[in-house]
């Protein structure tokens, strides 16, 4: 639901150039605003489910060995943070759909604001993954609720997320916000990390204790 809220209905993700002139980001609310509203309330109703999901990964990490519960509650911290990071953005674009016919000065600068939280606000997200990487990697159960893949997959991830960080000195390029480390690999990185978490996570929820 978010990624399909975002790309497909919003269409603000990539979200637009920051290289863009402030009447040509306006018009690109002033034409789409209903379909940005749609996009953005599909994915602000998906990313509230990501906290059960946080919650659950949490109680699995402590389970699977006691002795690392200070990287399970890490991950759960960072990840709920990681989750205002998301959150924040999709309610910045809402308040420049809300009212499109603003001055234009006025729309860019809450878009710059939207997007810089979402393409640069890297560190939470790099430290619930590499918190979670590190964790599921230490773990010394017999029958733990990830295999040790799943670490290195974690892990990878968080250096992939760790890619926006330059966005701020640039506006174009693979660093920009459409960029490929800024956006592409990041994305494709959390799409990855969302399935085989969920699914190794519903797995070990419903195996026995």
């Amino acid at each position: 639901m978010i990624g399909v809220g975002l790309l497909v209905v919003a269409g603000l993700v990539p979200a637009p150039s920051a290289a863009d002139s402030a009447a040509k980001i306006a018009a690109f609310y002033r034409d789409n605003t209903d379909s940005i509203r749609a996009g953005l309330l599909m994915a602000m109703i998906g990313s509230a489910l990501m906290l059960p999901f946080l919650v659950l990964i949490m109680v699995q990490l402590k389970r699977d060995d006691a002795r690392l519960a200070p990287l399970a509650y890490t991950q759960l911290v960072a990840g709920a943070t990681f989750f205002l990071m998301f959150l924040i953005p999709v309610v910045l674009w809402g308040v420049a759909a809300f009212r499109p016919d603003r001055p234009a000065a006025s729309t860019q600068l809450i878009n710059d604001t939207a997007s810089t939280i979402f393409y640069w606000a890297v560190s939470p997200g790099v430290v619930e993954c590499a918190a979670m990487g590190i964790a599921v990697l230490m773990a010394r159960s017999e029958h733990t609720s990830f295999p040790r893949w799943v670490g290195y997959l974690d892990l990878a991830v968080a250096v992939a997320y760790a890619g926006g960080a330059p966005a701020i000195f640039v506006k174009t390029g693979a660093f920009g916000w459409d960029g490929l480390f800024s956006l592409w690999l990041p994305f494709a990185g959390f799409t990855a990390w969302l399935a085989t978490t969920f699914f190794f996570s519903i797995k070990a929820a419903d195996a026995p204790p």
